[in-house]
């Protein structure tokens, strides 16, 4: 009876642990990225223009994993972002936003504190300094494709007079 008692002890408790041992995996796979995690950043192209020689022009995809966010960060010059595929909810931290939706001719305002969900054609545009978050809290990637006025870097050289584009 006590051996009969004894397995049926370590049997329960065996069951008790697998089931804590398999919320735990649950927990782990459910833990959102850390910021910048799950974000894959491809530079498109980049510039400099003569009428903003201390800025560079930037277009840029990126590509949000499920539930990867950018984290909250200032915009290092004004931004336009574009939805191309999924869908990202863009948080305004601090700061104000306007979105434009697929479509559509206005925009609507997206003031601190405020959160909007963006979907293939939708459109945001934030200034210098807007601090803000971009988030993949779907199930499959979204893809972003942005175009930043930056403060130029060493690597970008000034485009010569004669190389500028003409009208």
């Amino acid at each position: 009876m006590h051996r009969t008692l004894g397995l049926g002890v370590v049997v329960a408790s065996f069951v008790v642990l697998l089931g804590i041992g398999s919320q735990i995996v649950v927990a782990q796979e459910a833990t959102p990225a850390a910021s910048g995690e799950g974000v894959v950043k491809t530079e498109l192209g980049r510039g400099r223009s003569a009428v903003a020689p201390d800025r560079d022009l930037i277009l840029q995809q990126r590509t949000f994993a499920p539930g990867a966010s950018s984290g909250a960060h200032p915009a290092a010059g004004p931004v336009v972002l574009s939805v191309a595929s999924g869908e990202v909810a863009f948080t305004v931290v601090d700061g104000a936003a306007l979105i434009t939706r697929a479509g559509a001719t206005t925009q609507e305002n997206l003031a601190a504190g405020s959160e909007a969900d963006l979907y293939p054609g939708d459109s945001v545009f934030y200034d210098e300094g807007v601090v803000h978050i971009v988030s993949n809290e779907g199930t499959t990637p979204a893809v972003t494709i942005e175009a930043r006025l930056n403060p130029s870097d060493a690597t970008t050289t000034a485009p010569s007079p004669s190389a500028s584009p003409t009208p």
